[in-house]
């Protein structure tokens, strides 16, 4: 008996302590000073990444091939994470993406340093483990489209679609709503083109839910 309430209190002190950890990085997540800091960062990156990229004297051509490869990385990235990770029950920030989906209007972000503390080892690897010139331009790229869909999402949850001013951006505004109806399609923010290659873009969620 006293082994097994031994076991059981470690069991709830572990239990407590991950709570208390998800707590914790909730709070910060929706705290507005968080939210302007994750801002202030995801801008700075592609700026820092295009000043280190342009005391390489790269050529245009390397400098435009490299950044929107970066930006076209990003659109899997996002979808990748967005599906198999914020989605993911067993993942530890399915808490806090829950959480969006049941109040999407209340501030929400990713703790602030983290597009720097995960871009700056890959520029480091890539920059002087592989060698590769083009290295801080693809991040600048990335970083860039980063920062866009960041203010993208937030938008699409602060202005009404009738106040978009342009049809495929209506389009996106449109494509994330449905994702918020059925939360099994329409990953992708930026654009619904991994949703289209991975089957799971649905274009309204009345057609969905009447089948199902």
């Amino acid at each position: 008996m006293i082994e097994l309430r031994d076991e059981l209190g470690a069991a709830n002190g572990v239990e407590k302590t991950g709570s208390t950890s998800r707590s914790w990085l909730s709070t910060l997540s929706e705290s507005r000073a968080n939210l302007w800091a994750a801002n202030f960062v995801d801008f700075g990156c592609p700026v820092l990444f295009a000043y280190l990229g342009w005391r390489r004297h790269l050529g245009w051509s390397s400098i435009v091939v490299s950044f929107l490869f970066g930006l076209f990385v990003f659109t899997f990235v996002e979808y990748v994470i967005h599906r198999w990770l914020l989605h993911n029950p067993k993942s530890v920030f399915y808490p806090l993406h829950n959480a969006h989906h049941n109040a999407p209007e209340a501030i929400s972000a990713g703790l602030f340093p983290q597009s720097f503390v995960v871009l700056m080892p890959v520029w480091l690897l890539l920059t002087y483990g592989f060698h590769l010139n083009g290295a801080s331009f693809f991040l600048c790229g990335l970083s860039a489209g980063n920062f866009y869909f960041g203010m993208l999402h937030s938008l699409e949850h602060s202005v009404r679609i009738n106040q978009v001013p342009f049809r495929w951006l209506q389009g996106r505004w449109a494509a994330h709503g449905v994702h918020h109806k059925l939360d099994h399609t329409n990953y992708g923010v930026m654009t619904s083109f991994w949703d289209y290659v991975f089957g799971t873009h649905q274009r309204q969620a009345k057609r969905k839910a009447m089948q199902a």
